[in-house]
């Protein structure tokens, strides 16, 4: 038995050296093959993902149109201007030194007051292509009063987003309006829509389909430039274009009177742009600077100014509510108008600093989370409030649908007494 083991062993083949550490010099071999191929991957991989990033940037460039008019446009972002101080008085930003030197005005001749007004005409020329008449179609009922009553105001092309052109207009034309149409500089009447109004501020959005639009049209009309209202100061030369004398395309050239003034509307307050040009008191324009950049929005029966006097809302103070409107988003609000109580005032009349609230307006998420008359609010969100700004600014941050606290001061019987407030953020639409 142990004999036949043996043969077998014996019969069994005896490999060499070389033959026995084979496997060693293959395996080697497969591993340096094995680099090579995954360096050759690699860079067949890179030269497929180069070539599929080309492939998407070019049908992504190519497909954009396309986007843009099926599946909206871009979001709108409009800076905001550093607030500054208009300057009133050129005295105040002079020396004594330069006040005493006496100024040398060049002689001007009629030729020289032609040639300034046609430049003004042509910066106005070019401004008009912005310009945009809004009209509100309302149906009357009943056979006998059977057709179509037309109210139009001035708009500005502010934004082109790819998929429609937005305008920005007094809202009081969308009132009960049945459908709205919009006429541009070269006379050409397209369909548009409400986008998103403000009914606190007075403003609303316009939206026409850029693809409604004939190449004509588009070569024509231009976006104008939200200029900085923020550096106009009085005696500042001014170009009002659109409805402001009660009728279309009209022109009127002057300057800025005044700075100073305000429009107070529920939760905070806007600068007012005053000129020294007459317009009707239902008028509504654009109000460009001469360079042509837009400082202004327009509008008679909403600012109701004392006189006929064209004024206009300061840009810089509705940009951010433009952007908002924009994009489709609320103005956030809470509906309280208040006065701000100065040192003097709480010193005076024993009243807490703060912003003492005149009016709470009905319906208005102020009024639902029992904010009344004459509570003086002091904090919101744990932010001191002592002006008419900081309570704006911080109902505009907070966004709507979302709730803030409200600390404030109320009259009692005994003195005035700690309250809060929870109130949720709406919009007025």
């Amino acid at each position: 038995m142990s004999d036949n083991r043996e043969n077998k062993r014996n019969e069994e083949p005896h490999d060499s050296e070389e033959e026995k550490y084979s496997f060693l010099q293959e395996t080697v071999k497969d591993e340096q093959r094995s680099k090579k191929g995954i360096i050759g991957n690699l860079c067949r991989l890179a030269g497929r993902g180069l070539i599929f990033g080309l492939a998407a940037g070019l049908a992504f460039y190519a497909l954009r149109p396309w986007a843009m008019t099926h599946l909206g446009g871009e979001k709108v972002t409009i800076p905001l201007d550093q607030e500054e101080i208009p300057v009133e008085d050129e005295e105040d930003t002079k020396d004594q030194e330069a006040q005493d030197e006496e100024i040398q005005y060049p002689d001007l001749t009629v030729e020289d007051y032609q040639e300034m007004n046609h430049a003004l005409y042509q910066v106005a020329v070019s401004a008009g292509k912005s310009v945009v008449e809004i009209y509100a179609v309302h149906r009357d009922e009943g056979w006998e009063n059977a057709g179509e009553q037309e109210q139009a105001v001035s708009g500005v092309i502010f934004w082109d987003n790819g998929a429609e052109l937005l305008i920005a207009a007094p809202a009081r034309i969308v009132k009960d309006a049945e459908a709205l149409k919009a006429t541009f500089s070269d006379n050409t009447t397209y369909n548009a829509t409400l986008k998103k109004q403000d009914r606190n501020l007075g403003l609303a959005i316009i939206a026409v389909k850029r693809s409604d639009l004939s190449d004509s049209t588009r070569n024509q009309i231009q976006t104008a430039t939200l200029g900085n209202s923020n550096a106009v100061n009085r005696g500042d030369g001014v170009i009002v274009l659109g409805e402001q004398f009660g009728y279309a395309g009209g022109v009127g050239y002057g300057i800025i009177s005044s700075t100073r003034n305000y429009r107070t509307v529920a939760d905070g307050q806007y600068r007012l742009l005053d000129t020294d040009i007459a317009g009707s008191e239902k008028g509504s324009g654009i109000l460009f600077n001469t360079a042509g950049e837009v400082i202004g929005i327009c509008d008679q029966s909403e600012l109701q100014r004392d006189g006929n006097l064209v004024s206009a809302y300061a840009i810089s103070d509705i940009k951010e509510e433009i952007e908002l409107l924009a994009n489709g988003q609320g103005v956030p609000y809470i509906g309280v108008h208040g006065v701000v109580v100065t040192e003097k005032l709480s010193g005076e009349q024993g009243i807490p600093k703060g912003i003492y609230v005149r009016e709470v307006e009905a319906d208005s998420p102020a009024m639902q989370a029992g904010i009344q008359n004459g509570d003086v609010i002091t904090e919101i969100n744990k932010t001191d409030i002592t002006g008419i700004t900081g309570l704006h600014k911080q109902i505009i941050e907070a966004g709507t649908g979302t709730q803030i606290r409200i600390k404030g001061q109320r009259r009692g019987a005994d003195g005035y007494v700690d309250v809060t407030f929870d109130v949720t953020v709406g919009s007025k639409e």
